[in-house]
């Protein structure tokens, strides 16, 4: 399924705006369907709006599960530079407390 960002919010920069996204699309990857989210139009987003509507998914699914699941198109390099970094972070951080905790 294509999802048009801009179908449903006018820019990507608040929390808000991601936690609309995060909405549309987390039902979707609950029942096991591939989610194509389309940036056509949108020129730039900022960590607030990643933080809600991608990482937020990391509190329900492992990150090997939304890669498989979830796909970027029509994006540029500033918006896949954003993604790529924060799920990098929490990815790498998350890691980092699990190996605290077991030890």
């Amino acid at each position: 399924m294509v999802i048009k960002i801009t179908d449903h919010v006018t820019r990507c920069h608040t929390n808000n705006d991601g936690e609309k996204i995060f909405n549309l699309i987390k039902p979707l990857i609950d029942k096991g369907n591939k989610v194509e989210l389309s940036f056509n139009g949108i020129d730039s987003i900022t960590s607030s709006f990643v933080n809600s509507a991608f990482i937020e998914l990391l509190q329900y699914f492992e990150f090997s599960h939304i890669r498989s699941r979830l796909n970027f198109i029509s994006t540029n390099k500033s918006i896949n530079q954003i993604i790529r970094k924060r799920f990098k972070f929490e990815t790498e951080d998350r890691q980092k407390l699990e190996l605290r905790e077991a030890i």
